[in-house]
């Protein structure tokens, strides 16, 4: 089913956002000292090591940001990961740092952009029945690209992938997972001076 699912967002979604982006209203820009603000949802492959850690398919997450420039935004993130459970026990993770986003020259209606992230990692596991809860902490680094596709001059939507690498210790036992995430966000921008500002 899972894979069923991915294929229906590949087919169709896809697709759909590259069709959004040429009814979009020209000359939608980023804007030097603007803020924003984004919801995002994703899919995501994890592969652990050892490889019987816990399995994630979906995640939520959102972001804040300030364009410190046309070409530069500095962000905040938070992501949440649902896990799946292994030997009766229920997991989840929390990532929450920082990213820099490089926005490369705007097509009028679209911003393509790499990205790169930094921060901290927290897996929790809890046992089935019980309120006992026990959290390891660890950090992650992240990179990749997307584009900031304006339906209006001041929000969108943001189509992205990332390759995520993570690492916690827990127990003495050193856990590493390597995560692709194809994620879709809802941004609304505010603000700004200089290019682009009208």
């Amino acid at each position: 089913m899972q894979v069923v699912v991915k294929n229906v967002f590949a087919v169709f979604c896809i697709p759909a956002l590259f069709l959004l982006a040429s009814l979009a209203p020209a000359n939608a820009q980023v804007v030097a000292n603007s803020g924003e603000i984004a919801g995002n949802i994703g899919y995501d492959h994890t592969s652990y090591t050892p490889s019987d850690g816990p399995t994630s398919t979906h995640f939520l997450g959102f972001s804040s940001g300030y364009n410190v420039t046309h070409y530069l935004t500095a962000l905040g993130e938070y992501k949440y990961d649902p896990l799946s459970n292994v030997d009766g026990a229920s997991y989840h993770s929390q990532l929450y740092g920082g990213a820099a986003r490089f926005n490369l020259h705007d097509l009028n209606r679209t911003v393509p952009y790499a990205i790169a992230g930094f921060g901290g990692y927290r897996l929790t596991g809890s046992e089935s029945g019980t309120t006992v809860s026990v959290s390891h902490n660890g950090y992650y680094f992240n990179f990749g690209g997307g584009a900031s596709v304006y339906l209006a001059r001041n929000w969108g939507i943001r189509p992205e992938v990332r390759y995520e690498r993570q690492h916690v210790t827990a127990d003495g036992e050193n856990i590493h997972a390597n995560v692709m995430d194809l994620s879709g966000s809802f941004f609304y921008q505010w603000g700004g001076t200089g290019r682009g500002k009208k």
